[in-house]
């Protein structure tokens, strides 16, 4: 049979509804087996690794020596860490033994009594783990730099929103020693008590100060300029090695104006000095929460110097001043 067309637009117009006709089974079947192997599963096994001894301590002149040891949890568990027992602990400074004691089971952080360390003290640390590993480390505890004077000077400063107000410009003085790397950090505390009807409430309070000086200035490499990274108020002797040194940092204003009440606020300025692995220590952590989900970055790792484990066993000293702001409960 042979098809007569009117003219030629009708013509087109069967053609058109003739392929459509036969290209829709066609798509359909296509469009299913595309469907299909979209639901395919893929089997995907994630090997964890093997666990590792972890151990931290942070040992200071006048302060209680505590230990944390644990075993690395698996990729998929929703713990810290993992518990560890059988652990013997052996402290040794300047090379003398001055205890050996058990890590209790189940213990987050344990206190090691009569253990008193003092700047330029070499400290080791060892674990004996099932009388089979050895884990150990060492550090050097720091002498403390002493805060030779602190000044502070009400100022207009720019804040973060571009506001201009008032804050605290602080200046903490001291000396360098030479020949010697030097670490510091510095962090500052306030301490408010409120008076309401006669009765007290005291709050405290880490200030994240506004670092101005240029010893904050990174001196590790480039990236870190501009990943604008919170290194926690820690700085070297890099640009001010045996000097005498006043290094400047802004209080901001929240902290030093009083609300109206009855109210004292005092502020306690420390100034850590750190060993050389505190100093790494603190710094790669927050390079490594800076860059931990930024793809343009090259990650991080977490500094550690503890031999067959992971962790970190450093030293550090500090020297503390402190001044009120304001005491209208008199």
């Amino acid at each position: 049979m042979k098809l007569k067309f009117i003219n030629v637009k009708q013509a087109i117009e069967y053609k058109i509804s003739f392929c459509r006709c036969f290209m829709r089974p066609f798509m359909i079947i296509l469009f299913s087996l595309w469907v299909l192997s979209c639901e395919k599963s893929i089997d995907y096994q994630i090997e964890n690794q093997k666990s590792e001894v972890v151990m931290y301590a942070f040992p200071m002149p006048d302060s209680t020596f505590k230990v944390h040891v644990s075993y690395t949890t698996d990729i998929l568990s929703q713990k810290e860490f993992e518990e560890i027992s059988n652990v013997e602990i052996s402290i040794q400074v300047n090379d003398e033994t001055i205890i050996t004691a058990d890590y209790p089971d189940g213990t987050d952080w344990y206190a090691l009594d009569n253990v008193n360390v003092s700047g330029e003290d070499s400290v080791k640390i060892q674990l004996s783990i099932n009388d089979s590993l050895y884990v150990t480390s060492r550090t050097q505890i720091p002498e403390p730099i002493q805060i030779i004077s602190f000044d502070t000077t009400r100022v207009l400063e720019y804040n973060e929103d571009g506001v201009e107000e008032e804050m605290l410009q602080c200046n903490l003085n001291f000396f360098d020693p030479t020949d010697i790397d030097n670490y510091f950090q510095i962090r500052v505390d306030a301490y408010t008590t409120l008076s309401d009807n006669d009765n007290l409430s005291r709050t405290a309070e880490t200030i994240d100060i506004i670092e101005k000086d240029k010893v904050f200035i990174s001196q590790d490499y480039e990236a870190t300029l501009l990943a604008d990274i919170d290194y926690q108020s820690t700085f070297s002797d890099y640009l001010i090695n045996g000097q005498y040194y006043s290094v400047s940092f802004l209080i901001p204003n929240e902290y030093i104006n009083n609300t109206g009440d009855k109210q004292k606020r005092i502020v306690y300025l420390y100034l850590f000095s750190l060993s050389s692995e505190y100093y790494n220590y603190v710094r790669s952590v927050a390079e490594q929460e800076a860059f931990r989900e930024d793809p343009f970055y090259e990650q991080s790792n977490v500094y550690t110097n503890v031999t067959n484990g992971l962790g970190a066993f450093a030293g550090l000293a500090l020297d503390v001043d402190s001044f009120t702001i304001y005491n209208n409960l008199e």
